[in-house]
């Protein structure tokens, strides 16, 4: 219910309840990874690889500007917690609207999205085809680098547990004998 108050709040052109922004050369992966994880997004850690791709380690002019994660434009026909654009991109009282707003596209275009990590890459990397296949690899390579690569973040205790790895069991075949007609 908070959450949808602070939207609400924010798309109507009124003040949030959010906290004093931290300044953004004090953003950590960890809280940007928190914010990420209150959420419900699907693949979370591509997610925040993503908002560490879009923003160069949260020191590009984008982010620091507009503080702006995901290289967001200023939407026209969704609720946003963007307030204005600021060099075409969206800008927001602070990084973690930025989160709120991400979440608010997916979950607004939630058919479009894809339902499994590879066919998300896949969709990444068409979305984003002037950087073609290059950028699922970049996210892949964050992931590696943050040893993020096959793990997910409960809610409960914010703390990594490794996900359980699925393996391929061969269906073992029946074939039956059909005898041959009599013809034959």
């Amino acid at each position: 219910i908070a959450l949808l108050i602070l939207i609400s709040t924010s798309a109507c052109g009124g003040r949030s309840s959010m906290p004093p922004q931290i300044p953004n050369d004090s953003v950590s992966v960890h809280d940007v990874q928190m914010a990420i994880w209150a959420l419900p997004f699907k693949h979370k850690d591509i997610i925040l690889a993503q908002a560490i791709l879009e923003t160069g380690w949260f020191k590009s002019k984008n982010f620091m500007n507009n503080n702006n994660l995901f290289g967001m434009r200023q939407p026209h026909t969704r609720m946003t917690t963007s307030d204005t654009a600021y060099d075409g991109y969206a800008h927001y009282n602070n990084w973690q609207q930025s989160v709120i707003d991400y979440y608010l596209l997916q979950s607004t275009t939630e058919s479009v999205y894809p339902r499994n990590r590879q066919q998300y890459y896949a969709y990444l990397d068409k979305t984003y085809s002037e950087v073609g296949r290059s950028y699922s690899s970049q996210l892949k390579d964050i992931l590696t680098r943050l040893n993020l690569d096959t793990t997910e973040c409960t809610k409960e205790n914010h703390t990594h547990k490794k996900m359980p790895t699925k393996k391929h069991h061969k269906k073992k075949v029946v074939t039956k004998k059909v005898p041959k007609p009599k013809n034959w």
